[in-house]
């Protein structure tokens, strides 16, 4: 070995750095909705008269400038969750008194597929309470023209149902379909304690009958 010379240093392969990966990005309009989503799970478990923008980024894993992109306001994050609540029920109900059924039937069909929708629409269902009682919020004038379409979809079906002989001729039709709403609440109560289906379709039918004036459901 000689003195003083330096010993060579051990080769080193050069290690290759791969780029990390990036999520992929979401366009806008899913973006929108997963946000939504998260809005309606929010305000569903805090209430719409607590429910901040904070608390949804937070929810959804982002910062809270990105759901205020989205929701410039307030009253703009209010106005889009109750508004899917809206389009939720509006189309239920739509849905449901459309069907080529004698009234009572469709009625009945309508009872029915509420009482599922809170199974798969839990937090559209615990809005929907919070939202009916919101007196003194802004989106209160909102819940009565809601409340009214419904109404006046089920007040036009019973009446047809009297035309044609299948509904007491002595019920008066708006006053019939707001019996139907306000057993509505019922109906969320009962699902969301767990109540046994049987005892929910019993009060299903008993509501109909009392509200067609007839003992003709099937």
């Amino acid at each position: 070995m000689i003195i003083g010379m330096a010993r060579p240093k051990p080769s080193r392969a050069k290690r290759t750095v791969r780029p990390r990966e990036r999520a992929p990005r979401l366009d806008p309009g899913t973006r929108r909705a997963l946000l939504l989503a998260t809005a309606l799970r929010v305000f569903a478990a805090r209430g719409m008269l607590v429910a901040r923008h904070a608390e949804i980024a937070e929810e959804a894993g982002v910062s809270v400038s990105a759901v205020f992109f989205y929701f410039p306001t307030r009253a703009a994050l209010v106005d889009a969750v109750v508004a899917e609540v809206d389009d939720l029920y509006t189309t239920l109900v739509a849905d449901a008194l459309a069907a080529d059924l004698p009234v009572p039937e469709a009625l009945l069909r309508l009872a029915r597929n509420f009482a599922a929708a809170v199974d798969t629409h839990p937090d559209h269902a615990r809005v929907w309470l919070d939202w009916s009682t919101a007196f003194g919020d802004d989106s209160w004038s909102r819940y009565r023209t809601f409340q009214e379409r419904l109404v006046r979809l089920m007040a036009d079906a019973i009446a047809r149902g009297q035309r044609a002989g299948s509904v007491a001729p002595d019920l008066e039709p708006e006053g019939e379909a707001l019996l139907l709403i306000g057993a509505a609440y019922i109906v969320v109560q009962m699902k969301i304690t767990r109540r046994p289906a049987a005892d929910v379709e019993r009060f299903l039918r008993t509501l109909v009958r009392s509200t067609v004036g007839r003992l003709t459901l099937g």
